[in-house]
């Protein structure tokens, strides 16, 4: 590589060290590192506006606004506590009932914004049923961003890569969300069955539970309903954005502006305290930053590398980088690793004279699921983390890892054999 492709490189791992190590915010370290690489003119300004996805942030501000004003209602307070309610105190369906329904919410929200709205739920029920919140909180994180793995918005580095493979809303759905399915309950088996010991509450909890009034919960009727019809036509509209000839940003945007319009809430407000505006800066210099490994010849070396070591079998190559995804992602930030291999990608196949479709596949598997690993691995690790420290409940690096590791390997397990049938047209 030539000098300036090793100072990018530079750069940029630097910049993971940096928010890795928390000696920086990650939306800081990521628009230093972006800013470094434009200054010293590793790429010029035009490369750099020209690097970034407007797709991938376009959809991300406009499903911030959707969810933030629907969150105002009470709607997914209620839901939390009226599943939970089925489950009449009983801790193992308690597990299995937050398990499912974090994937669902997952599914269709960011998953920062899902685990933001379940956790206080968590932690209330626990302490109402006197229930150890831990074993909850990790399955919490691990059905986030299992269920966020299922959909085009369900998790950051779908998005990104949807956006480059021009994958669908429907595409995802059908190729990733039976694989989701399958990974949630054999990791949701897994787990409790490791934290089985912890998984026991007071005998009178079903008691005290039934006197939980969760249509209380429920503070404004009128926006509930006029947010969840915008939903719905949203996820219409994501699954026809293709007969429709509209991008999926411009289909949540526009959502985004009905919605504020209709629902009288105050538009500054709203903008400024739902749109989470530190990982769109990090989403931004990211891609800023991916322009300039790219531009120096960075992503081509590494395409090339990991061709020459892959290339002997398209399956090899399939199932490298999927598991070189979730091993990485278990360390490093998923959106970050995605928003540089997803380029990758397309020159490894195009190298190996193979089709890419199969390994954006492998890659947002490999992205999503590897990011249960660690701390690490996804935004929402660090947020629940944060959250429960508050309370007083340590959830130490050592004991998330513990799991977490297992939770990627048994998910990464799965994934392969998934991709054995998704990948078949590369070797029948």
């Amino acid at each position: 590589m030539t000098l300036q492709a090793w100072a990018a490189l530079l750069i940029f791992l630097g910049t993971i060290v940096l928010a890795a190590t928390g000696k920086m915010k990650t939306a800081t370290a990521s628009l230093l590192g972006a800013s470094i690489m434009v200054i010293s003119g590793l790429l010029s300004s035009e490369e750099a506006v020209a690097a970034i996805d407007h797709n991938t942030v376009g959809l991300l501000v406009g499903m911030m606004i959707v969810v933030g004003i629907l969150s105002k209602s009470g709607l997914f307070q209620y839901l939390a506590v009226k599943a939970i309610k089925i489950t009449g105190g009983r801790p193992l369906r308690i597990f299995w009932i937050i398990s499912l329904l974090t994937a669902v919410l997952s599914a269709f929200l960011d998953n920062v914004t899902t685990v933001l709205l379940v956790t206080p739920v968590v932690l209330s029920l626990c302490e109402l049923i006197a229930m150890n919140p831990l074993p909850l909180l990790l399955m919490e994180l691990f059905a986030s961003n299992i269920g966020g793995t299922a959909t085009l918005i369900g998790d950051p580095p779908n998005m990104i890569i949807a956006s480059v493979a021009k994958f669908s809303f429907n595409e995802f759905l059908v190729v990733l969300a039976p694989v989701a399915v399958v990974a949630l309950c054999a990791v949701t088996a897994y787990v409790g069955i490791y934290y089985k010991k912890e998984l026991k509450s007071d005998p009178e909890a079903a008691i005290r539970l039934r006197e939980v009034d969760e249509s209380r919960l429920i503070v404004n009727r009128p926006l509930m309903i006029k947010s969840v019809v915008i939903i719905i036509l949203v996820l219409v509209g994501f699954s026809m954005h293709r007969l429709l000839h509209l991008e999926a940003s411009v289909v949540a945007l526009t959502a985004a502006g009905i919605l504020l319009t209709i629902s009288l809430l105050d538009e500054g407000t709203i903008i400024h305290n739902e749109v989470e505006w530190p990982t769109i800066i990090y989403f931004i210099s990211l891609f800023i930053m991916a322009g300039g490994l790219r531009v120096t010849g960075v992503l081509e070396a590494v395409s090339k590398l990991l061709t020459t070591v892959l290339a002997g079998s398209p399956l090899l190559m399939l199932l490298g980088v999927l598991w070189i995804s979730g091993i990485t992602c278990a360390f490093i930030n998923n959106i970050a690793f995605t928003a540089i291999f997803v380029h990758i990608i397309k020159s490894m196949a195009l190298a190996a004279a193979i089709p890419a479709e199969p390994l954006y596949w492998a890659l947002a598997l490999g992205a999503c699921l590897g990011g249960n690993g660690t701390y690490f691995g996804a935004a929402a690790n660090a947020v629940v983390a944060d959250f429960a420290a508050k309370e007083g409940i340590e959830i130490s690096f050592a004991a998330f890892s513990k799991i977490g590791l297992r939770v990627v390997f048994v998910s990464l397990l799965l994934s392969s054999i998934a991709l054995l049938w998704i990948g078949r047209g590369l070797w029948m």
